[in-house]
């Protein structure tokens, strides 16, 4: 609804009335240099409307408030009072197109709204069109508000994104914030753990210390007086020894006496008397130093029993040492954990620096739980697998599972039948179903049957093909045909799946005869060969060494290598073990010899395993450069090659060599046939030889 413009003509001045323009009231605008007259106060009759064509002019005192018509819009109700003076006709006709404004858009709540806000713009215009004295300066008005009502609605527009930006970040640092926390909670509750279990067994150290003390204590009582006792039956003995002479020359005087005085005179009663007396005084004098003997040497013990005694407190001396060295050994690895327990003490308050400042100014981590919707085996997979590794890992096993999961096989297997042709592991007709193995579970079943060959190997004295294995250890765990072939299968397919991964690759070639088992027992020999080395450096036996240390374990552990592999494989450790500081020199070597759920071994141990591979295949390239040009290799000729090229290989590794380039047994060797070059050099590839000796 429009309102019909209103023209404002000028004011006339009544009958007989004079206007002078240097009298009454005036204005100046600012930037004009000429002034305005106002009419004199006695132009306008006061009390009584003076009308100017069809604008009144109307006392603001008994104008109805614009506020109001809101509430007569929304039927308000209340005694309407007559005004004294009747309201101008211009007026009258804004409110009244306000308040219909109002109702047609049915904004008659007072609150804030662009519906009013425009009712009264359009208001204000009309103001401005009919007003033209003041339009400019009503024109600027208006612009500054609609300028400043555009300025904060940009304002507004631009916050609000920001504020739900600002939300989630916080929210997303109040999560890390806690996962921090309860990570932090559970190492230390960990470490409390271990230190009260250390604190159990030094008490339970020292009450053993204390009782042995006290053993050593009372058997060396014990000794003292039994070396006493001892000492004093050897005196007792001599005595009795002399006395018993003594009374044996006495004995003899006497017999020789009694014998001279039988001839003389043998029926004295006299001499018979006296010697009857003598005899029984002797008599008396005997039985008192028999009974003062037995008096004395009564609690003395036997020399034996002195011995076995002695024995004894050997044996306790012994074990009292071995505890003592138990004990000291016990007190430095107790020392060494509080050590490490200060040191990850002082690690958790650098992270958590590091994690303070990452909140302030480092990228958010990537929301990995996300990912559990496309990796399968869900929520609990996708879990064992992102948990504690970094980012870097976590996508390299997002990558390798979403590789893996494109091609994981059917859902089911169609036998291929019993036919000889058929390893024996796979002979089943019939439909089977696919248990779609993962990375980490086809790395555990490797593992197992390894280790069950092995014995089954050793048990039986001789080394069994791995096809006919697979089948007797299948069926010894399942005893179930349909199961035998269903776990059969399934490995296929997983070898196919993930023949990417070293350990993986070398089952498949073992179980297809692309590769002989030597590869994997000389790799198992290796890192036993490299841990045993660094055991016997170290002389403290707490799995640590600095950096010389162990550089030179592993050259003694492995003399054929050079100084730049040497170098390589110490800076590979100190990679993996994160030695990012100059001023750490000790390599904890023990941690290099782990390996994930998925059989993945850290990048130490990988490239030991990749040199040793290197090895083997830079020893098998000198054997075919020397023999190069030659369609057919006799054995001797080969024989003289190895012995040329490795002049420390032993006679049995020979015979070994042999028979697997010439593929016989290591009797037969002598009589084998010549066979081609190209068919020899593969045969030693895959049979995993290696040199014995120094290079030339």
């Amino acid at each position: 609804m429009s309102l019909k413009p209103v023209r404002l003509p000028p004011i006339e001045p009544e009958a007989g009335t004079t206007l002078h323009r240097d009298q009454g009231p005036s204005y100046k605008l600012s930037g004009v240099s000429s002034r305005h007259q106002l009419p004199p106060q006695s132009v306008l009759r006061p009390g009584i409307d003076t009308q100017s064509g069809e604008l009144d002019s109307w006392p603001a005192y008994a104008s109805r408030s614009i506020t109001d018509i809101g509430a007569i819009g929304r039927g308000g109700k209340g005694p309407k009072k007559q005004s004294v003076i009747p309201k101008p006709k211009f007026l009258e006709a804004l409110e009244n197109y306000v308040e219909r404004e109002i109702i047609t858009l049915n904004c008659q709540d007072p609150k804030p709204s662009e519906l009013r806000l425009q009712a009264y713009r359009e208001v204000f215009e009309y103001l401005i069109g009919d007003f033209k004295t003041y339009r400019p300066l009503l024109s600027q008005i208006k612009n500054e508000y609609e300028k400043m009502l555009s300025h904060y609605r940009e304002k507004i527009r631009e916050l609000e994104p920001l504020k739900s930006m600002l939300i989630t970040v916080s929210e997303q640092c109040d999560q890390k914030i806690l996962r921090i926390r309860e990570e932090e909670n559970h190492e230390i509750l960990g470490l409390r753990r271990k230190v009260k279990e250390l604190l159990n067994e030094l008490g339970q150290g020292r009450i053993r210390e204390q009782g042995l003390q006290a053993q050593i204590l009372k058997l060396q009582e014990e000794m003292a007086k039994e070396y006493k006792r001892y000492r004093d039956e050897c005196d007792m003995r001599k005595l009795l020894i002399s006395d018993m002479n003594d009374l044996r020359h006495q004995y003899e005087d006497m017999k020789r006496m009694a014998g001279q005085g039988a001839m003389d005179d043998e029926d004295d009663p006299v001499r018979l008397k006296i010697a009857l007396k003598v005899a029984r005084e002797n008599l008396g004098t005997q039985a008192a130093e028999l009974n003062r003997i037995k008096a004395d040497y009564g609690d003395v013990i036997p020399r034996r029993d002195f011995l076995a005694l002695e024995t004894n407190f050997t044996e306790m001396n012994e074990k009292y040492e071995t505890f003592q060295q138990d004990f000291s050994k016990l007190k430095s690895e107790h020392d060494t954990l509080l050590d490490v327990h200060q040191q990850v003490i002082d690690q958790r308050d650098e992270y958590y620096t590091e994690a303070e400042t990452l909140r302030r100014s480092a990228t958010p981590r990537p929301q990995w739980k996300k990912c559990a919707e496309i990796v399968p085996g869900g929520q609990e997979r996708w879990y064992d697998l992102y948990h504690g590794k970094r980012s870097a890992d976590i996508l390299d096993s997002l990558v390798s599972e979403l590789k893996a999961g494109h091609d994981k096989g059917p859902e089911t297997f169609e036998g291929e039948g019993v036919g000889e042709e058929v390893p024996k592991y796979l002979q089943f007709e019939g439909t089977i179903r696919n248990r779609m193995l993962s990375k980490a579970e086809v790395a555990n079943l490797l593992k197992l049957i390894w280790s069950s060959k092995t014995e089954s190997d050793r048990l039986k004295g001789a080394r069994q093909d791995m096809k006919e294995f697979l089948l007797d250890y299948f069926r010894q765990k399942y005893n179930d045909p349909e199961m035998v072939a269903e776990w059969g299968y399934s490995l296929k397919q997983a070898l196919i799946n993930f023949e990417n991964e070293p350990h993986v690759k070398l089952f498949a070639d073992v179980l297809n005869g692309k590769g002989s088992e030597d590869i994997y027992y000389r790799e198992m020999d290796v890192i036993k060969t490299l841990m045993v080395s660094l055991d016997e450096l170290d002389n403290e036996k707490a799995g640590s060494l600095n950096l010389d240390q162990f550089g030179a374990a592993i050259k003694k552990a492995f003399p054929l290598k050079m100084d730049p592999e040497i170098e390589a494989l110490v800076s590979a450790a100190q990679a993996e073990l994160e030695m990012v500081s100059d001023t750490t020199t000790t390599i904890v070597y023990r941690a290099l010899f782990t390996e994930d759920e998925e059989g993945n071994t850290g990048p130490f141990l990988t490239l030991l395993r990749q040199q040793e591979r290197d090895e083997r295949d830079a020893y098998v390239d000198e054997i075919f450069k020397q023999l190069e040009g030659k369609d057919e290799v006799p054995m001797q000729e080969m024989k003289e090659t190895l012995m040329m090229l490795d002049p420390q290989i032993t006679s049995p590794i020979m015979q070994k060599y042999l028979s697997i380039a010439y593929s016989c047994t290591p009797e037969l060797t002598e009589q084998a046939e010549p066979a081609a070059l190209d068919t020899v050099i593969d045969r030693m590839k895959k049979g995993g030889i290696y040199r014995v000796g120094t290079p030339l």
